[in-house]
């Protein structure tokens, strides 16, 4: 899904679409435990008011609905059991809505899903000219058409005889950093990470692009300490709804997809999947704090009286699409080691810079061909040229030491075009060293960076490298995830769920034990590398394409537990480039069981 090009479709053509539907499937066939019932359920007017819902179900395939007193009217159904649960899903007919209900038998508590596809015609953003601030971003109406809207309601079923039910589903944590091997009868295959109460990530096994992690915005509620439900919509993506019953005392779902596939029909299809628990990554909320609200900061984002609302995060239309005039212009205009505000790890926490390579020259020398000589002037300003070059280039460098004879460092090659920059680590107890290359100019659009990356030596009187090793790609940090401090309002924790990705969660800032100390802010997700150093010395580098562009670089030392690193990219508006280097403390936030889910792969990117 990650590189799926979906239909732009316009409020027309969804129509049509929703014109074809059918009713709802299931590959394992539905399930008859609602034939012959009837159900009155009362929901609550909190935080938005919710409609009673009576159903009448004469087969297992048809109800008839009455909203709120309307008249009746029928419709198609599908519904799926677990154990004490029931999750049935149907369209109204006529409308661009739908239903989906999940009723616990036991406890007689309903939570009801309102789905539907916005009934006006979406203005798309055009990212030539109108840009969006994180935060706008998420505050925005709903513009594609081709997205399924929810809206979660809390309540219950009449029972004669009894009194209403004071228990509810309820928001939480509680599956916080949580990864499950999900298989279902579909034959999707997918591995999922519940990073907070607002976001997943999945990443599509067995697709062409299943090395990739997606993030998704997300609903995650909690049944019992077993039984939970999760919600999931492909904003940014395909537009579909997804609503799911999790028990992890059997590691089995029931679940119903909404919306229209990659080849724009529509999709109502139920499922069933069980999964295998890989374990949790640690999590890092207050010890008192459950997840039944939503944190300040994420209350920020969304208004959640606004029936719809969700934290979606946007990240298409808050950068520019730059041209080749935008980029010529914004090479005049670059921002070198001066913590632009474009940096959003501009740390505290940087790690002293060092003079190692002060006076020193040398020549890195890649086993593809690729070499530079140096000359480095002093502890900050270095000369340069690559092969085949006749002139010097002199630019300014950052350098940190990260471990004992061994040195990242980073520079903007300035006048180069499309611009570019170099990252190194030079290993002078071995001789080994690596460099990222990297430029402007990228697969999916101008503005993303494009790395290559060179495996090779250090060619420097006195030092005789090693013949047979060399720095190289590494599947050793999967299945790992560490948090990232860079300062005391920015904490993320890095998850690397794939070989060729991972992903991010900004911790929730606040005061402990305060409702705003929360943890599960907004994630996302892009394409890297992993490549080992030493052991235990690792870069990690990725770089947001098909979105931001930024290039990040993290060189982690997991025995001080300290970060250093690069961010090289474009300005949100495209009017400027900056490189910047970024420190940040670092610890472990766990480690689970990935074994057996990846094949052995070549972990040469340009492959």
């Amino acid at each position: 899904m990650f590189r799926i090009d979906y239909t732009s479709l316009n409020k027309k053509q969804v129509e049509e679409v929703l014109k074809k539907a059918g009713p709802p499937i299931s590959a394992s066939g539905l399930c008859p435990r609602l034939a012959r019932k009837t159900l009155k359920i009362v929901l609550d007017k909190q935080p938005i008011e919710g409609p009673t819902l009576e159903y009448d179900f004469p087969t297992d395939k048809t109800l008839n609905l009455r909203i709120s007193g309307t008249a009746a009217v029928k419709c198609d159904y599908g519904a799926l059991s677990q154990g004490d649960m029931t999750l049935f899903s149907h369209m109204v007919p006529g409308t661009k809505t739908g239903y989906t209900v999940i009723v616990n038998w036991k406890t007689a508590v309903v939570t009801a899903v309102e789905f539907w596809f916005i009934d006006y015609e979406g203005i798309a953003i055009n990212t030539d000219e109108e840009l969006f601030e994180h935060g706008d971003a998420g505050k925005l109406e709903a513009y594609v058409n081709r997205e399924v809207q929810r809206q979660f309601y809390f309540g219950y079923f009449e029972t004669p005889d009894k009194k209403p039910p004071a228990a509810r589903d309820s928001l939480t944590l509680r599956l916080e950093n949580c990864v499950i091997d999900w298989k279902d009868d579909r034959g999707v295959n997918r591995l999922v990470t519940y990073t907070s109460n607002t976001y997943s990530t999945q990443v599509d096994l067995g697709t062409p692009d299943g090395g990739d992690v997606l993030t998704f915005v997300s609903d995650i509620y909690r049944i019992n300490e077993h039984t939970y439900i999760y919600c999931f919509g492909e904003v940014e993506y395909s537009g579909r709804l997804s609503i799911e019953i999790l028990d992890l005392f059997i590691t089995e779902k029931i679940g119903v997809s909404i919306g229209i596939d990659e080849k724009d029909s529509f999709e109502h299809s139920l499922y069933k999947g069980n999964g295998r628990n890989c374990g949790r990554f640690a999590t890092f909320q207050d010890f008192n704090d459950r997840g039944d609200q939503y944190s300040d900061q994420t209350k920020v984002r969304f208004d959640i009286t606004r029936k719809g609302a969700r934290s979606s995060y946007r990240p298409s239309i808050m950068y520019k699409k730059m041209t080749e005039d935008d980029l010529k212009e914004a090479a005049k205009n670059v921002s070198i080691f001066k913590e632009s505000e474009e940096n959003i790890m501009m740390s505290v926490f940087h790690l002293p810079q060092s003079d190692f390579c002060a006076g020193k020259t040398l020549t890195f020398i890649a086993d593809d061909g690729f070499h530079i000589e140096y000359d480095f002037l002093s502890g900050s300003q270095l000369k340069y040229r690559l092969s085949g070059e006749s002139e010097w280039h002199t630019d300014a460098y950052y350098a940190n030491k990260i471990d004992d004879g061994l040195i990242l460092l980073g520079y903007y090659r300035s006048g180069s075009y499309p611009p570019g920059s170099h990252v190194l680590a030079l290993d002078f107890h071995n001789g080994l060293a690596t460099c990222i290359d990297a430029k402007f100019g990228g697969k999916y659009e101008l503005h993303d960076i494009d790395p290559d990356y060179h495996f090779g030596i250090i060619k420097t009187g006195g030092l005789v490298p090693l013949r047979m090793f060399r720095h190289g790609f590494t599947d050793e940090l999967l299945g790992k995830a560490y948090t990232r401090t860079y300062s005391d309002l920015m904490t993320s924790i890095h998850i690397y769920n794939a070989p060729h990705s991972y992903s991010w969660t900004i911790i929730n800032s606040g005061e402990p034990g305060s409702p705003g100390h929360r943890s599960g802010g907004p994630a996302w997700s892009s394409p890297c590398e992993y490549i080992k150093l030493r052991d235990n010395v690792y870069i990690m580098n990725w770089v947001e394409n098909k979105w931001e562009g930024l290039m990040g670089c993290i060189c982690m030392n997991n025995r001080i537990a300290h970060d250093c690193g690069f961010v090289f990219g474009a300005s949100h508006d495209g009017k400027s480039i900056f490189f910047d280097n970024l420190s940040a403390i670092s610890r472990s936030a766990g480690f689970v069981d990935l074994a057996g889910i990846y094949p052995l792969r070549n972990y040469n990117p340009k492959a």
